[in-house]
């Protein structure tokens, strides 16, 4: 890589929304980009949800949104049946795809079907090889190739989400606890279940007819297996009156959690990839969304000033974590390990308290947008509100890891 400018300023390497996002938004801010995915015509088999408010839709337009609910519920603890008057949406993949891919086209980035298994920076830029045995040259790479990341060096993931799920005709009354047909969480334990992981119920109504319903364990080193799962499910359905009759389609799922954000380095990282997926929910989509412009803007300024690889990279961390964002990971990282100690119980307890909190609050934590004083307050509160019970759970553990979270 000594020599001649390289033939892209940027090499985005994926094949997800993030890696479509980032590699539009470079090439609308009129850098050279190519994307090397392995579909070049994308296809998302995953359900992606979200918050309504975290999807930019004055931006990518609201035909991305393929189902809408005014509210979400929640059943925990003692609290009972709660109402979260906060917009949730399914999003249509496929809508979704077209914006991102008819803007990469505008944006004149070249699509190239390859998988990226290697990179190197040196002074003059980056080499990214691929299973095809070509290399091609960029000024900077990003890796958003999902965990485990092809390029971005990254500690494994400690944990992971998993879920079961059904599309099951909608039941007649809808599923109990659901708010306007969106159920969020619902931790009421399962009778007869000899594994004391605990799992929780997740329920959309689909519209058309169809529910989905799933069994969902938010984090766990050691997850139940789909088996287990599909057996919870359905003596939890049946406790609900809900006998599993006809099956329109299953899901499985399974979310790398708990992860840190990446130390700064040649690549950048982003999405799943660069440690975007949030520790207490899985969600990552829009917070890469919201990540992808902003990375944009940050490698073409330093573009633009003829800063080194090394230093084009350092911008993209910085864009991508922010020194704030750090720290507000690092604390939510210690509370994701505050929760893998939790039983079926404590977890129902802990979510009570949680949605107890002021709106603003809870639903900054679960957006990942809160700065660290946030994140900190957030914690503080909930352990003063929560009864003695709950605050022995979060309490324990080394409060030297924080230390060293935060002075990373």
């Amino acid at each position: 890589m000594t020599g001649a400018r390289p033939a892209v300023d940027v090499l985005v390497a994926g094949g997800g929304p993030a890696a479509w996002a980032t590699a539009a938004a470079c090439g609308r801010l009129g850098m050279r980009v190519e994307l090397l995915t392995p579909e070049p015509d994308p296809s998302w088999p995953a359900t992606y949800a979200s918050w309504v408010d975290d999807l930019d839709l004055d931006d990518l337009g609201r035909a991305i949104v393929r189902r809408r609910w005014p509210a979400a519920g929640v059943v925990a603890g003692r609290g009972g049946a709660r109402r979260l008057a906060r917009p949730y949406a399914l999003v249509d993949n496929e809508a979704l795809a077209a914006v991102l891919v008819r803007r990469a086209g505008d944006g004149g980035v070249t699509v190239r079907r390859a998988t990226a298994v290697g990179a190197v920076v040196e002074g003059r830029g980056a080499s990214v090889a691929t299973a095809a045995g070509d290399v091609r040259c960029a000024s900077v790479v990003v890796d958003a190739t999902g965990v485990p990341a092809s390029l971005v060096r990254s500690p494994a993931a400690p944990t992971w989400q998993v879920a079961h799920g059904l599309v099951i005709p909608t039941p007649a009354g809808g599923v109990p606890g659901a708010a306007d047909g969106c159920l969020l969480m619902d931790w009421t334990a399962v009778a007869g279940e000899p594994d004391p992981q605990p799992s929780f119920l997740y329920a959309l109504d689909l519209g058309e007819g169809r529910t989905l319903v799933e069994e969902t364990v938010l984090a766990a080193a050691r997850p139940l297996a789909p088996p287990v799962l599909a057996r919870r499910l359905q003596r939890r359905l049946a406790a609900l009156g809900l006998p599993i009759g006809e099956v329109l389609a299953t899901e499985s799922v399974r979310i790398p959690m708990g992860l840190v954000a990446p130390a700064r380095q040649g690549v950048v990282g982003m999405g799943a990839a660069g440690g975007l997926v949030h520790p207490a929910t899985g969600y990552s989509l829009a917070a890469s969304l919201r990540a992808a412009p902003v990375l944009a803007a940050a490698l073409a300024s330093g573009l633009h000033r003829g800063a080194t690889p090394a230093a084009l990279a350092g911008l993209g961390w910085d864009a991508v974590w922010p020194a704030d964002r750090r720290r507000a990971r690092a604390l939510e990282s210690f509370g994701h390990a505050a929760v893998l100690r939790m039983d079926q119980t404590a977890l129902g307890t802990f979510f009570d308290e949680f949605f107890s909190l002021p709106d603003d609050a809870w639903a900054g934590y679960l957006s990942g947008t809160l700065p660290a004083a946030g994140v900190a307050a957030l914690m503080t509160g909930l352990f003063r509100r929560a009864p003695w019970s709950l605050r022995r759970r979060l309490a324990v553990g080394d409060p030297r890891s924080l230390l060293a979270a935060l002075r990373r």
